[in-house]
């Protein structure tokens, strides 16, 4: 797993709890994704919106006809996964929900043997975001 922070991202006005909740959810998908000697990227960087940040796998990637659906609530991309075999189908409604609570948001890029990247934004202060979080 690796990191990169560009040096001129601004501070983000939020609920370090959830959303730290966010990206454990996103680095547990990407991880469960990616097989081993794969790699698994988290980036951050300043762009007009506030901040982005970006989860990429170099797994299987995601069907391109369960890509419109993955965040939906109680959806499941891997049809051989049940609530009993891990997973609710939750954790990217919730990632949405608190990414949009923060007034982000969020979307996923992907393609069959491709790997995945999921990219949040979160407004900076430098942006204009004085709003109190959640």
């Amino acid at each position: 797993m690796a990191g990169e922070i560009d040096p001129d991202v601004d501070p983000v006005v939020m609920d370090a709890t959830r959303v730290g909740r966010v990206l454990a959810n996103l680095v547990s998908n990407a991880l469960r994704h990616t097989p081993g000697g794969g790699v698994v990227t988290i980036s951050a960087r300043r762009n007009t919106a506030g901040v982005e940040v970006t989860v990429r796998d170099s797994g299987e990637g995601i069907p391109t006809e369960d890509l419109p659906h993955i965040f939906d609530q109680f959806y499941r991309g891997e049809k051989s996964r049940s609530r009993q075999t891990g997973g609710a189908g939750l954790g990217l409604a919730i990632a949405r929900g608190i990414v949009q609570a923060h007034g982000g948001t969020i979307r996923a890029e992907s393609a069959p043997g491709a790997g995945t990247r999921v990219i949040f934004t979160l407004p900076s202060v430098e942006s204009g975001c004085e709003q109190a979080m959640i």
